[in-house]
């Protein structure tokens, strides 16, 4: 498996990008290509493989993708592509790994190739991924992704995709409560986690009567509010280890102005105060993440195909 080729594969909102893995889970030199430029993934892969010279047939496959992975058809969230995993295996010869661009980043965070993890809480140093622990990995941009790195007794990762920015937004103050009101005035039904969470703004619905008028003011309620969800994605998954924060919108709900706000939100809770507290909070920075992330799932991937020796007693087998 270590010398078989390797393919990673990022779709985002407007642009595909394909990179063969090098040396363990190093990218090789990355094209990006708009989406609207093919018609089918299947036009952007041959258009990878005539551009690089190697064919696809007999290589191993990572794809990550905006939205869920569940089931032989896979839709994006925000693009018109049907993805087949029949479709892509008679390409590869092999069934791909199709995983969401929020587990891929998850991957990413395990051992990424220009991956930094910078600490938000000032609760001690980096995460250690060899010990028992479980992280709640959160993406706001577009939109708002969720998934959860799980590592067992006996060191072995496994990384969950999830779904909590479709839930149901929960106003706690009249702030809240008057944002919710004008977001479900817009006719896009019941306010969402996401629709709060990657509201600009500059976006026209701050002109509502009852709502923060400066921007400093809307950034730090809408970090305190990211905080009141982050901290309820650790609640929902027991990921008292901590939590760990990705994506374009973050960078601007976690600035000096904002940061304390953001942190109010997530300790605020009436239950298990003493573990939100103590759950460590980091920043997850770096180029092509998803990319990244999709080069540790194939070398994940290729050790479980490896050989294994007999386990011993005690230790569970890795994932």
């Amino acid at each position: 498996m270590d010398q078989q080729r390797k393919l990673a594969v990022s779709i985002d909102d407007d642009s595909i990008n394909m990179a063969w893995v090098t040396e363990g889970r190093r990218l090789g030199a990355t094209e990006t290509w708009p989406i609207a430029q093919f018609s089918t993934l299947t036009d952007a892969l041959i258009a990878f493989e005539k551009k690089s010279g190697a064919p696809l047939l007999g290589a191993a496959c990572a794809l990550g993708v905006l939205g869920a992975t569940h089931g032989e058809t896979i839709l994006l969230s925000r693009g018109n592509w049907a993805i087949s995993r029949a479709g892509l295996k008679s390409m590869f010869g092999r069934d791909p790994i199709v995983i969401n661009d929020v587990a891929a980043r998850a991957w990413a965070a395990l051992g990424g190739n220009g991956t930094r993890l910078e600490n938000i809480a000032s609760l001690g140093g980096l995460p250690d991924f060899r010990r028992r622990g479980r992280w709640a990995l959160t993406k706001i941009d577009a939109g708002v992704g969720l998934a959860v790195i799980d590592i067992d007794d006996a060191g072995a990762a496994r990384v969950m995709e999830c779904e909590m920015g479709h839930c149901g937004f929960a106003p706690v103050t009249e702030e809240d409560r008057v944002l919710g009101v004008a977001i479900a005035g817009r006719g896009q039904g019941l306010p969402t986690w996401e629709m709060v969470l990657t509201l600009s703004p500059e976006d026209p619905i701050w002109a509502t009567p009852g709502l923060p008028v400066g921007r400093s003011q809307r950034v730090a309620m809408l970090a305190r509010l990211a905080g009141r969800y982050v901290g309820d994605t650790v609640l929902a998954h027991g990921a008292w280890t901590g939590a760990i924060l990705t994506g374009k919108r973050i960078a601007e709900l976690l600035a000096d102005s904002a940061l304390a706000a953001f942190n109010a939100g997530f300790d605020n809770k009436p239950k298990f105060a003493r573990l939100m507290r103590g759950a460590a909070r980091w920043r997850l920075i770096g180029q092509d993440l998803t990319l990244s992330g999709c080069a540790v799932a194939l070398e994940r991937h290729g050790a479980m195909l490896q050989p294994s020796p007999a386990p011993r007693a005690g230790l569970s087998p890795a994932y």
